[in-house]
């Protein structure tokens, strides 16, 4: 059946299949159309890595004792880890598996029974970075300074590559460290602040 103007309709079978592959694919932001299922596919894999790279944060906050010295081979073998807080003002960053190791060695020396606790972990959009906000308590031991007691607030940022830790970076109030080895803390006047 024709219509009056001569343009033929698009017959019904035909407009329901553009519904269905409308359904099923839609385009990219170059114009490419782009598969629902590799879509899918490719959210299945971004949430396995975010729940297998947790798996790897959740170990490495809650590692004690002696297991800490092995916790370097969580990282890759160039990987990092450090202090970002500091007195100098400049990160103190141990760099490659095996110095890792070394610090896990000073490390236990240093903080006996350490441990985190009230550890809170927050994901991100990328499955590869994470970020940790807890607590922190135990011995301090530095060799010019008395033993003394140190607790303090950290943040803690991770960034993966392949499966394994990347960068591990540390961030506290040096001054709670300063206090824990009874060193004087200067007093910043903050004159009128409103608190």
């Amino acid at each position: 059946m024709h219509s009056p103007s001569g343009v033929h309709p698009t017959p019904r079978r035909s407009r329901r299949r553009d519904r269905l592959l409308c359904s099923c694919h839609r385009e990219n932001p170059h114009g490419a159309v782009v598969s629902e299922t590799v879509i899918s596919q490719e959210f299945t894999d971004q949430s396995e890595l975010r729940r297998r790279n947790r798996a790897i944060v959740e170990q490495y906050m809650n590692t004690k004792g002696q297991d800490r010295l092995r916790r370097h081979e969580l990282f890759t073998e160039d990987g990092s880890g450090g202090l970002w807080t500091t007195d100098t003002g400049a990160p103190i960053v141990i760099n490659g598996k095996d110095r890792l190791a070394d610090h896990a060695v000073w490390s236990l020396e240093c903080f006996p029974d350490w441990e985190w606790y009230n550890i809170e972990i927050f994901e991100t959009q990328d499955p590869d970075r994470f970020w940790v906000e807890c607590d922190g308590h135990g011995k301090i031991r530095f060799g010019d300074y008395p033993e003394g007691y140190y607790e303090n607030h950290f943040l803690h940022s991770f960034e993966f590559e392949n499966g394994k830790i990347k960068r591990q970076r540390e961030f506290m109030n040096p001054f709670e460290q300063l206090r824990a080895l009874g060193i004087p803390v200067p007093e910043i006047k903050r004159k009128g602040i409103p608190t």
